[in-house]
């Protein structure tokens, strides 16, 4: 197998795993009480169903279907290697960010933090468009989870939990 075999093996690999956990997500949220599970179900659902949609994609252009995989001739459009793999290292690390922010600050200080931080460093984008963004974002968390649902959101270690 050569690099690029190897590669859409391992993704495909990747993909199931991603679409096992997302039913057994989906099976522990079933086992919450009613008003406790109706988030993670919800998200549960939506979560099989990408799984499963990328284990698709990723098996048709492993056998050769996928309407973006490459002919036999051409270059993969993508750098693969060292640098796809710190691309990967980097998202992780961008997640971990996000999920210590969240531990931390709580869930709608640890928002706008972590999308100003992400839409600057990686993105590159201006101060004004993430800093906007940023308030959008944690506006639409706090309409929707505080004020219509009524949920209390995570309020982080820091600020009392």
């Amino acid at each position: 197998m050569n690099g690029g075999s190897t590669s859409k093996v391992a993704a495909v690999v990747i993909a199931i795993v991603l679409s096992a956990l997302a039913v057994f997500m989906l099976v522990t949220a079933y086992t919450y009480s009613r008003s406790s599970g109706i988030f993670p179900i919800f998200v549960g659902w939506i979560f099989v169903a990408l799984a499963l949609l990328e284990s698709v994609v990723q098996l048709r252009t492993l056998i050769g279907r996928g309407a973006t995989a490459p002919a036999a001739s051409e270059e993969p459009a993508a750098p693969g290697g060292e640098a796809a793999s710190l691309r990967e290292i980097g998202g992780f690390l961008w997640l971990g960010l996000f999920l210590t922010l969240i531990y931390f600050a709580g869930f709608v200080i640890a928002t706008p933090i972590f999308i100003v931080a992400f839409l600057r460093l990686s993105a590159g984008r201006s101060f004004v468009h993430s800093v906007s963004f940023a308030l959008a974002a944690a506006a639409v968390v706090y309409v929707v989870f505080v004020f219509l649902l009524d949920y209390q959101l995570y309020r982080g270690t820091l600020l009392g939990a």
